[in-house]
């Protein structure tokens, strides 16, 4: 009984980091902005011309990936680019932390698509 929980506690995680290790970043659970979740929480701010806004107005926050965050206003925002050449200034609180720019790029990304 005992060596078939030392198994389970063993194999499982070996079994999860191989797998992971083989997925890509759109199925792989480390990576919430590009599987599919939800965009709530994600905030954008454009200049008329498409651009990201140098002195922006609403996205000003400094909370960097991983802080606690009641709202994408408190995290860091990167600037993020559309396939049709526009682009904006993004940030995403996410369960109540900031995401990172590759993963809020992502999301940001996939939204202008559609």
């Amino acid at each position: 009984m005992l060596r078939r929980a030392w198994a389970l506690a063993f194999v499982a995680p070996v079994a999860l980091a191989v797998a992971a290790c083989g997925s890509t970043a759109q199925n792989d659970v480390l990576y919430p902005a590009c599987n599919g979740i939800s965009p709530a929480g994600l905030a954008s701010e454009s200049t008329s011309k498409g651009t990201c806004p140098t002195n922006p107005t609403m996205l000003t926050g400094k909370a960097t990936v991983g802080a606690v965050c009641g709202s994408a206003a408190d995290c860091q925002p990167y600037c993020c680019s559309c396939t049709s050449g526009s682009s904006a200034l993004v940030a995403q609180c996410s369960n109540g932390s900031c995401l990172d720019g590759n993963d809020t790029c992502c999301l940001f990304s996939r939204q202008c698509a559609n």
